[in-house]
């Protein structure tokens, strides 16, 4: 696990070093540089050694016959079998790292390598010969890649940070990324806040040369198909195949832990960890809440259910208070994670991976995933609802009615009133607001931008990457229609990367044996019937751990992590909400409508609107905004650029 930067134009090498120290806490293990001024390319890493902890192992590294030279950040978990068939070939290896074995595959098989590999990858290639430079992301856009193709050439990094230290990279905002935060907390598709910078988007591959980019797409999730057969839809063949993923993947010369919330996908794991090595060995780690007012805003208390866990299979857990100053840290959160994230979650990932790193734990697993593939959330439930009241003419618009004249002042009264919201609007507009965070409806949201900018972002609000999801799931059941939602946008654009981002910050590698694509053919396969129902949500799942771990886990609801965002905002955050949103900094900014943010902000504090999670991405996107204000732009030989920002 690594940062990766690098160029393919006229700036000097220093820049990739700049770019790359920038980096430097996704790699505390070693650095490195590779340029080729006549060939205008630059390449650098950051080294966070799991496999093979020698330098010989230290990147770039450069094919055996110096032709190719590569940087690469991830994990390839099947490196040994492809390692057997390249030596049956005559490779000879000069280290034992994934890296090079991932090399010379290239050099073999081309661009096609992608397709044999098990793992989580972001990687550049040079070709030596053909001057070309070549991307690839893994299937499920488990790592980061992001790049900006300018009219000087062409940069990529592991963080959009990065690129913004090339003063040829402007530093224009995208209003459609500002809308898409404002609702749903992250930007979907290619897009980021900036216009110049693009992510490469899962499964996808890039290439890179004098005559331009080249993209092409070399995996999609696939759709609900329910076609499973009987023998291959059991428990047992699932709980089968997660501990085949889990043996894989434990693959490390480090010492690996595990991610430990009590709740059925982390138990799943650290379940099927104990399966291959002792028990006594192992470490978890899992979050103390201790807030006594989180029940306020449906957040639990994990260290409960994780102790019993523990105690079950033998393994070690260190609690981990997260009772820090989350106003103080939100600046910093927001800068982490490339984007104005407004999830407190982040923080809840970077503590544990904190105290991974300082017992001396580099690699952790963890159960992100599960809900996505098998059903966890509210909302797969109330597209169930939604489906099933259809099935009776008027009585959908009937149980909306009745629904929305609850409060929204308790938990109950929101979840209820959100509900009927869901159940007035039409299934393509449904499923899209049933992806977002914000209770706020989406016109409104709309209406909070800046008149000059509210024709830029579409009439309906949906992002043009889940449109394209809806378009591919058309006649899906809903609730399928969200699950490839999120494994195409909401997985990768926000649970991923937020996952990386902040365990990176800390120097730590998570690894994510749910989100393997073996698992997600598996789980696309199965009827709707074996994933959820009225009763239950994640059924299979449940069923394939009877016997493997404690039964309070298979019938714990699930609980978020989090301060109570509510309460928060209105009390001790106060001040800072109303600094952040005020008319004069609205103003300045020329983002929103600064009558209009008042305007919801007076109805919130009067508790006549649920719009927390509306205030909240407001004030992460002026945050993350002074943030990118106060970027410096690396010194290229005295060079400068205007560092002011545009809509």
């Amino acid at each position: 696990m690594c940062g990766i930067a690098g160029f393919l134009g006229p700036w000097p090498a220093p820049l990739v070093e700049a770019m790359i120290g920038a980096e430097r806490h996704r790699g505390p293990d070693g650095e490195g540089c590779w340029s080729d001024d006549a060939a205008g390319i630059a390449l650098g890493h950051v080294r966070l050694s799991i496999i093979d902890l020698t330098q010989a192992a230290a990147q770039p590294m450069t094919s055996r016959d110096g032709r190719y030279v590569i940087v690469f950040n991830g994990e390839i978990y099947n490196y040994r079998s492809l390692r057997y068939d390249l030596e049956g070939e005559g490779v000879l290896f000069r280290t034992t790292s994934d890296t090079e074995v991932l090399l010379e595959l290239f050099a073999r098989r081309g661009p096609s390598a992608v397709e044999r590999l098990h793992g989580i990858f972001a990687f550049a290639i040079w070709d030596t010969q053909q001057r070309a430079l070549f991307l690839a992301r893994d299937h499920l856009g488990v790592k980061p890649l992001y790049f900006a193709p300018v009219k000087q050439g062409f940069l990529f990094a592991s963080e959009l940070k990065a690129l913004t230290l090339c003063p040829d990279v402007p530093r224009a905002l995208d209003p459609v990324a500002v809308a898409d935060h404002l609702g749903f907390l992250w930007t979907a598709g290619e897009a980021t806040m900036l216009k110049s910078v693009r992510k490469l988007r899962p499964g996808h591959m890039l290439t890179v040369t004098k005559e331009g980019l080249k993209k092409q797409r070399y995996y999609r999730t696939p759709l609900s198909s329910g076609a499973a057969s009987a023998a291959e839809r059991t428990p047992e063949a699932l709980a089968g195949l997660i501990d085949t993923i889990v043996a894989e993947q434990m693959v490390a010369d480090v010492e690996v832990g595990a991610l430990l919330s009590g709740g059925v996908d982390s138990s799943a794991i650290v379940s099927a960890m104990c399966r291959v090595t002792d028990p006594a060995k192992i470490t978890t780690f899992c979050a103390s809440v201790g807030k006594s007012e989180g029940g306020a805003d449906n957040f639990g208390d994990d260290a409960r259910f994780a102790a019993e866990v523990a105690l079950d299979f033998g393994v070690r857990l260190i609690e981990v208070p997260t009772d820090a100053d989350l106003i103080a840290l939100l600046p910093d959160m927001v800068w982490a994670l490339d984007e104005p994230t407004a999830d407190f979650s982040a923080l809840q990932t970077q503590f544990l991976a904190r105290a991974a790193r300082t017992v001396g734990i580099k690699v952790l697993m963890s159960g992100v995933g599960g809900d996505d593939l098998f059903t966890g959330y509210g909302r797969h439930s109330a597209a169930l609802a939604y489906s099933a009241l259809d099935r009776i003419p008027g009585l959908r618009a009937l149980a909306a009615s009745g629904m929305r004249l609850f409060s929204p002042g308790s938990i109950r009264g929101r979840r209820l009133r959100r509900m009927g919201e869901l159940f007035a609007m039409g299934e393509r507009t449904m499923l899209a607001e049933a992806m977002s965070f914000s209770a706020v409806a989406g016109e409104t949201r709309r209406s909070l931008l800046a008149p000059s900018l509210r024709d830029t972002v579409s009439g309906d609000g949906i992002p043009a990457a889940l449109a394209e999801s809806l378009s591919a799931t058309d006649g899906l059941h809903p609730v399928e229609r969200l699950l490839d939602f999120e494994l195409n946008g909401f997985m990768p654009d926000h649970n991923l990367n937020y996952t990386d981002k902040m365990a990176m910050q800390e120097g730590v590698e998570v690894r994510v044996p749910l989100c393997d694509p073996r698992l997600v053919e598996f789980a696309m396969k199965l009827p709707l019937a074996d994933r959820i129902d009225f009763r239950r949500t994640k059924k299979i799942l449940r069923e394939s751990q009877k016997g493997r771990v404690p039964d309070a886990v298979l019938t714990r609801a699930k609980q978020g992590f989090g301060v109570p965002v509510r309460s928060w905002l209105a009390g001790p955050a106060r001040p800072l909400m109303e600094e952040l949103t005020s008319p004069t900094v609205i103003e300045a900014r020329g983002l929103f409508d600064a009558a209009a943010v008042a305007r919801l902000r007076e109805d919130f504090l009067a508790t006549r609107i649920d719009a927390a999670m509306t205030l909240f991405p407001l004030m992460a996107i002026e945050l993350w905004c002074r943030s990118l204000d106060a970027a410096p732009f690396a010194t290229l030989s005295g060079r400068s650029a205007d560092k002011r920002m545009t809509p």
